[in-house]
C-alpha cells in the first residue's frame, strides 16, 4: 500500500480562516459603508447643505482673516503682542462707532444743485431703500447737520435769475431707433426675405375705416414665415379718396366701409340733384327792378 500524504493542516487553516473572513467581514463592511437614515437625510435636506456650506464659508473666511493678519504681522517693525494689541483696540472703536450709528440717524450731505434747487438725502443703517446711499461705520466732518438757513443759501447761490424765475427745462434728445433697425434688418435676414418686384402701391385697412396707403413701395416677403416687410411712406387716407381703384381689394370684412361709402355717394348726388332742380326754377323776383323795361332798352 502506498503511503499515506501527511495531511496539510496549515493550508486549511488559511481556507477556514479566509471564508470566515469573507462571511463576516463583508456584511460588517456593507454595514459600515451604507449611510443611514439619519445621514441620507442630513446629506439631501437643502436646509442643512445651506447651513454646512455657511460654516464652511465662515471657517474660510476666519482663515483668510487670519492669513492677511499674519502678512500684516510680518510686515511690522513692531513685535506681535503690540500688534494684536493695535488690531484689538481698533476693532473696539469701529463697534462702538457701529453702535453709535445706528442709535442716531446721520444726515448724508448730498447737494445736487440742478436747476436751482438744493436737497438733502436723510437715511439710516437699517433703511430699506437701496437707490438712498447707507450712512458710514464712522462719523467725520463730512457728515454733519446741515441746517435749513445753511440750505436756503446754497440754493439762492445756485439759482440761475432772479427771484420767481422758472426753472431750467432739461432738452432731451430723443431716442434713436437705429439699433432697433438693426435688430429688425438681422432678423428679416434670417428669415431669409426676398424682394417682390412691380408692386404698385400697398393698402392697409383699419378698424375705423381708413387706409394706410403707400405709393411705390419696396416689399420684401418671406412666404414660409409668412411675413411681408413693407418700406415707404404711408399716408393716412379715407376710402373715398382711392375710390374706385379700391374696389376690387375690399372683401367681406370692408361691409361698413362699403356702406359709408355708398351712404357718402348718395348723400353727394341728393346735393347735385338739389342744385339742378333750383337751377330749372324761376327765380324770385327781386323788388325795385324793371326787367321788360331793360328787354325794351336792348
Amino acid at each position: 500500500m502506498p503511503p499515506k500524504k501527511p495531511v496539510n493542516w496549515g493550508m486549511w487553516a488559511k481556507m477556514f480562516f479566509g471564508g470566515g473572513a469573507i462571511v463576516v467581514g463583508g456584511p460588517a463592511l456593507t454595514y459600515y459603508v451604507t449611510p443611514t437614515e439619519e445621514e441620507l437625510f442630513k446629506r439631501y435636506n437643502p436646509d442643512l447643505q445651506k447651513k454646512s456650506l455657511a460654516n464652511r464659508e465662515e471657517r474660510q473666511k476666519e482663515f483668510d482673516d487670519f492669513v492677511c493678519k499674519l502678512k500684516e504681522y510680518s510686515k511690522s517693525d513692531k513685535p506681535i503682542w503690540v500688534v494684536q494689541a493695535e488690531a484689538a483696540e481698533k476693532d473696539k472703536e469701529m463697534k462702538r462707532l457701529q453702535a453709535a450709528n445706528s442709535e442716531h440717524p446721520v444726515i448724508w450731505r448730498g447737494l445736487f444743485f440742478q436747476s436751482g434747487i438744493t436737497w438733502t438725502r436723510r437715511t439710516t443703517k437699517s433703511s430699506s431703500n437701496t437707490n438712498i446711499p447707507q450712512s458710514p461705520h464712522y462719523v467725520d466732518d463730512e457728515y454733519e447737520p446741515i441746517s435749513k438757513e445753511r440750505l436756503k443759501k446754497l440754493g439762492a447761490s445756485a439759482r440761475i435769475g432772479g427771484k420767481g424765475t422758472p426753472r431750467r427745462k432739461m432738452k432731451r434728445a430723443p431716442a434713436r431707433s437705429g439699433t432697433d433697425d438693426k435688430k429688425l434688418q438681422q432678423a428679416l435676414k434670417k428669415l431669409n426675405v426676398q424682394p417682390i418686384q412691380a408692386i404698385e402701391e400697398v393698402n392697409m385697412f383699419k378698424s375705423d375705416g381708413n387706409v394706410i396707403h403707400f405709393a411705390a413701395p419696396k416689399v420684401h416677403a418671406a412666404v414660409p414665415a409668412n411675413t411681408f416687410a413693407i418700406y415707404g411712406n404711408g399716408e393716412d387716407k379715407e376710402l373715398t379718396e382711392l375710390v374706385p381703384g379700391i374696389l376690387n381689394q375690399l372683401g367681406p370684412d370692408s361691409l361698413a366701409s362699403l356702406r359709408k361709402l355708398a351712404e357718402s355717394y348718395q348723400s353727394m348726388q341728393q346735393k347735385e340733384g338739389d342744385k339742378e332742380a333750383d337751377d330749372d326754377e324761376i327765380p324770385d323776383l327781386v323788388a325795385g327792378e324793371n326787367f321788360e323795361g331793360e328787354s325794351k332798352v336792348e
